[in-house]
């Protein structure tokens, strides 16, 4: 039922570092030679993203080696949990849609659930099972 968006999503990751790297240069923070290596060393190691936990991690290893990523690092982080809570709450109201007619309790149930702060997925899956398999299907 949740599908990912059709964007080239390895091409979004790499727009993000040209922002970073392009205000990181606007506000003088880098040099044009440091931006250029930062630069291809994402490029370089695209192909091992797919996912916004994997970019996390790419960004987390190259930050080890470049320093001023460590700025994007904690946005990255930032813009992983948004991402994820908005996953989850299309999958609710998803299957809210789909069960409020035929079964109102769960449906208020699962709502209130996906409302706390501490909410995700998998728990909202390991506390509702017909979730979980709404998910899958």
């Amino acid at each position: 039922m949740i599908q990912e968006q059709p964007k080239n999503k390895k091409e979004e990751y790499a727009k993000m570092v040209c922002y970073f790297l392009a205000e990181q240069l606007r506000i003088h923070k880098i040099s044009l030679k440091r931006a250029a290596e930062i630069g291809q060393k994402v490029l370089d190691n695209l192909n091992l993203i797919d996912s916004e936990r994997d970019f996390l991690k790419l960004v987390k290893e190259l930050a080890r080696d470049f320093e001023e990523l460590v700025k994007l690092e904690d946005r990255t982080f930032l813009f992983a949990q948004e991402s994820e809570r908005h996953k989850m709450e299309k999958a609710v109201r998803d299957y809210v849609i789909a069960t409020l007619s035929r079964d109102m309790p769960s449906a208020l149930m699962i709502l209130s659930a996906a409302i706390a702060e501490s909410a995700s997925m998998d728990s909202l899956c390991g506390q509702f099972p017909q979730f979980k398999q709404f998910i899958k299907s």
